[in-house]
């Protein structure tokens, strides 16, 4: 006998010769809708010896024990407060059953997956955390939560590339080494950042009742200094602000 893509136990017969079973095993990862186990009669003989002849086949028979894989893309892999990015699940042929709950997701939230090709292709929102700084994150799939149209449920997992978030703004604090000024007094002024920034510069401050000299930072942006002469008031608009990298920030 031949057989297409498995593999058949000894045939054992219990009726002296005249019906023979066995059983077939599909071959693995297989999907193949056209298969047919052939016996050539030629090859027996009945009690007077008498050969067969010819070639005796099976009725048709389908294989499909492929399980479903699948790979994640995400549009942008570095995020940043008010960022979001489309995240696109790509399986290797349609699925059903696949759902949010089938996902993990580091450090933000996914909007519900949908498809528009019968469940080939899955796509959703990636809105990362809120005040967060991690470079290393993934999104990870759960295979055996989906099945193919042949019922084969997926294996293991899949995950995204590494992707990082920086969603935490920056703050400051501003310190006078002399809050009480006389006529023709200065006083140092030291703004410290809790992170290096660029971008800032004289017009992101406003003072009360004086003036300032141009703010400098020696030591890449953490730290700036200035004098202010007169002063009653001194206010930071980090409106205005960026962080290294030229990342922008609001208020």
């Amino acid at each position: 006998m031949s057989v297409a893509n498995g593999t058949l136990s000894t045939v054992t017969s219990a009726n002296g010769g005249l019906t023979w079973t066995a059983t077939f095993t599909p071959k693995a990862a297989t999907s193949d809708s056209t298969n047919l186990i052939s016996l050539n009669n030629a090859g027996v003989s009945d009690a007077a010896g008498n050969a067969g002849s010819g070639t005796t086949v099976s009725n048709n028979y389908a294989i499909d024990i492929l399980r479903p894989m699948a790979s994640i893309e995400m549009s942008d892999l570095a995020l940043r407060a008010g960022d979001t990015t489309t995240v696109t699940i790509i399986f290797s042929e349609a699925v059903n059953g696949f759902g949010n709950d089938d996902l993990s997701v580091e450090n933000g939230t996914l909007s519900a997956v949908t498809s528009l090709d019968g469940g080939l292709t899955w796509t959703a929102t990636f809105t990362p955390a809120a005040d967060v700084t991690d470079a290393s994150n993934l999104i990870v799939l759960n295979n055996a939560g989906v099945l193919d149209a042949a019922g084969n449920a997926g294996r293991g997992g899949t995950t995204s590339d590494s992707y990082a978030i920086d969603t935490l703004r920056p703050t400051a604090t501003i310190v006078l080494a002399d809050t009480a000024l006389k006529a023709g007094e200065t006083s140092l002024v030291t703004i410290t950042f809790s992170e290096a920034v660029s971008g800032f510069t004289n017009a992101d401050l406003s003072v009360a009742n004086g003036t300032l000299s141009t703010v400098t930072s020696a030591n890449g942006g953490l730290t700036w200094t200035l004098s202010v002469e007169g002063f009653y008031q001194l206010f930071i608009g980090d409106h205005h602000l960026q962080r290294s990298g030229e990342r922008f920030h609001q208020r």
